[in-house]
């Protein structure tokens, strides 16, 4: 009996190790959208993240990417995780009106340096996969009347589903 329950359980074990993940990333505080992870050339990973919501005066774009390498990996019978650290950049267009009626036009250029740790199980069959990322932004902040730096703490995090 005890070998055919150890049997039956090895069956409904899932290759973990997919290449192609879709999920959803966000940053704060203005970057996210749906996210595209490539994890064939481990341990480097490739993402882009990106949103476009059209909408005449609210119209929000956000468009990123990242390179990761992975310091520390392990593979156990029910999971994956690994630790990393990521080089990141995005782009972010967002028109807003204000309350005197006016249009306001802000692109942010922005890219950080981050540490982060993803844990990929499987739920149902499908591996899913569960990031969080801290780190450190620089960027510039663009309006038809100024343009300003900034710089901060962001704390990123993310869903995936691998196939």
């Amino acid at each position: 009996m005890i070998l055919v329950f150890s049997l039956s359980i090895q069956a409904q074990q899932t290759n973990l190790t997919k290449n192609f993940g879709i999920g959803s990333q966000g940053a704060t505080p203005a970057f996210g959208g749906v996210s595209l992870r490539y994890n064939g050339l481990a341990p480097v990973y490739l993402q882009t993240v990106g949103r476009f919501i059209l909408d005449d005066e609210n119209a929000d774009h956000m468009l990123g990417a990242g390179v990761s390498y992975a310091i520390f990996e392990h593979s156990g019978k029910w999971n994956q995780a690994r630790l990393y650290f990521t080089l990141e950049g995005g782009w972010r267009y967002h028109k807003t009106m204000d309350t005197e009626k006016v249009i306001v036009e802000t692109t942010t250029l922005a890219a950080g340096l981050a540490f982060g740790g993803e844990l990929v199980f499987s739920l149902g069959g499908i591996p899913l996969g569960l990031n969080i990322s801290i780190g450190q932004g620089i960027g510039r902040d663009i309006t038809s009347t100024q343009s300003m730096g900034i710089a901060g703490v962001y704390v990123g995090a993310g869903i995936h589903a691998y196939f």
